[in-house]
């Protein structure tokens, strides 16, 4: 069972931060995939937005666009929820996807798995342009940002592949380098990110900036051609029950994470707390 009110893996901290101390309306606010945007064009700049073609809490309105070949829609209240079109749909295509669309309006995110700042974003649909090669789906690169309040940050980038190719999702995790990899999550062999290091350098930087104001959160970023794109904030990642979190990196992201309210003997106990690769040896 997860230490929620005592926590030191970061699985349980996410737990408490869900249930015992959270500031849900600033979470809420900054979960919005629309409202959101308006935070990330006062702190880094509008240029880092994906361009917002449109938005909606009527999807029949869908049908009035002039095309929704190279677009991606979703709602803005929770994860899970998207639909890819690299072609124009077709009539029966377009009809399916209002239908989803409305169902997707009608589901309250927050009781998936308690993450209660869910339940006070408005849902709306929106509609982005697609970002990627044409030819598969956009890589997913979040920085979970630690801030350590004296100025500096430590970081683990996860990158996720597969994303909506009906395939188990693989994964690389790095941590506090963009280098070496410590741990991959599936067929990754041969998979790097070496390729898009200046890119990611500046999405790091970036990062900094967007986790200023808080103890922890995960930075989503898209790149295409060089340029990089937001993806969104996340506050509560896997609602505090990631099981990726492998060879000790759960103990590991929990001491990186100096949570708001924590006290000394709590924060003794996580120091004290055996890895998991201490627990093997």
């Amino acid at each position: 069972m997860p230490h929620i009110r005592h926590p030191y893996s970061f699985n349980e901290k996410v737990l408490f931060r869900k249930f015992i101390k959270g500031d849900y309306d600033c979470y809420a606010a900054l979960s919005d995939k629309i409202l959101v945007r308006d935070y990330i064009s006062h702190k880094i700049g509008e240029e880092y937005l994906i361009p917002l073609l449109h938005t909606t809490d009527n999807p029949e309105t869908l049908f009035e666009l002039e095309t929704l070949k190279d677009t991606v829609i979703k709602p803005n209240h929770g994860s899970g929820m998207v639909k890819v079109f690299v072609e124009e749909p077709d009539f029966v295509e377009k009809h399916q996807l209002i239908e989803r669309c409305g169902e997707w309006l009608t589901k309250d995110y927050s009781h998936e798995a308690r993450e209660i700042h869910y339940r006070y974003i408005k849902p709306q649909i929106m509609v982005e342009q697609r970002v990627g090669d044409g030819k598969s789906t956009a890589i997913d690169y979040k920085f979970h940002m630690f801030n350590k309040q004296d100025g500096h940050f430590e970081y683990v980038l996860q990158v996720v592949f597969n994303r909506s190719d009906n395939q188990p999702l693989s994964m690389l995790f790095y941590v506090n380098n963009l280098d070496s990899c410590f741990y991959r999550r599936f067929d990754t062999a041969g998979l790097d990110i070496s390729h898009n290091r200046a890119a990611l350098e500046k999405a790091l930087a970036l990062s900094k900036k967007l986790a200023s104001d808080f103890d922890y959160v995960r930075v989503d970023w898209y790149i295409s051609q060089g340029d990089v794109y937001f993806g969104e904030l996340t506050f509560t990642p896997g609602a505090g029950l990631m099981p990726v979190l492998k060879h000790g990196l759960d103990e590991m992201m929990g001491k990186m994470w100096l949570q708001d309210g924590q006290s000394a003997t709590q924060a003794e106990r996580q120091e004290s707390a055996p890895s998991t690769a201490q627990k093997k040896q």
